[in-house]
């Protein structure tokens, strides 16, 4: 060639990615969208706290909504992460463990719909209950989430379609907070709540069934070093002087 340039060679993996990228990234900004407009029919800076609140008036349990959520998010990526990385297709991980942070929803809505004839502390019980599930649910789902999204988008547009699909889910998530403010000004507690939960589970099945059209192939089941062997390597590092340059042999 005049250029002097040879033709750049992909992967059967990265052929696949760049055939189907217009779409994945369609799909995945339609999945970030429904999800946020979930989320704001059911924050859990909000609407969670004052549902608990016509349960119960200790500060504590409506403080720990937030934390509990927080805490299931966060706990099983750190136990997760290194069986995650082994599998060779995350769609249908993905798929199978946001079940579970989707389906509490629907359970929050059918318990504000029997509370006013049900023993109220049986529900608030009850609502922890769906609110632990959800929130590990969530955790459990987070990582395979972010191997497929990071497998089915090429490396430079990451920035681009994470910025506009936090766009999205935010952007949307503030209309449907609002629309929530209107319901729980509408419609008398509890029914509101369950209306507010109920949307809420309606645009998470909207969500997941667009996060179910996204296009994923077989990739090499190739994950990082166990965590364990590299922690047992690190620590017999720093026992070590060294006595030359430091050769940089791991690459994260």
């Amino acid at each position: 060639m005049s250029s002097g340039r040879m033709p750049l060679m992909l992967s059967p993996v990265e052929a696949f990615v760049r055939r189907h990228l217009r779409f994945n990234f369609i799909v995945g900004l339609m999945d970030g969208g429904a999800f946020g407009l979930g989320m704001g029919f059911g924050s859990f800076a909000a609407i969670i706290p004052l549902f608990v609140h016509h349960l119960t008036d200790s500060a504590l349990l409506i403080g720990l909504v937030p934390a509990i959520h927080n805490m299931g998010w966060q706990l099983p990526q750190l136990l997760t992460a290194n069986w995650i990385s082994g599998v060779k297709r995350y769609r249908p991980l993905t798929l199978a463990m946001t079940i579970h942070e989707r389906l509490p929803f629907l359970g929050l809505a059918l318990l504000a719909l029997l509370l006013p004839g049900a023993h109220r502390p049986t529900i608030l019980i009850l609502t922890f209950v769906m609110l632990v599930w959800q929130g590990f649910g969530a955790g459990m789902a987070a990582n395979p989430w972010t191997n497929l999204v990071s497998k089915v988008i090429p490396q430079e547009m990451h920035g681009t379609f994470f910025g506009a699909q936090s766009a999205a889910f935010n952007g949307l998530a503030g209309v449907s907070a609002l629309l929530a403010g209107l319901i729980l000004t509408k419609l008398e507690a509890p029914t509101s709540f369950s209306v507010c939960f109920a949307l809420t589970f309606l645009f998470m099945v909207l969500s997941f069934v667009f996060l179910a059209l996204t296009r994923e192939t077989d990739s090499p089941a190739a994950g990082p070093p166990h965590s364990g062997a590299l922690l047992k390597r690190s620590s017999r590092s720093c026992g070590t002087t060294p006595t030359s340059e430091p050769s940089w042999g791991y690459a994260f």
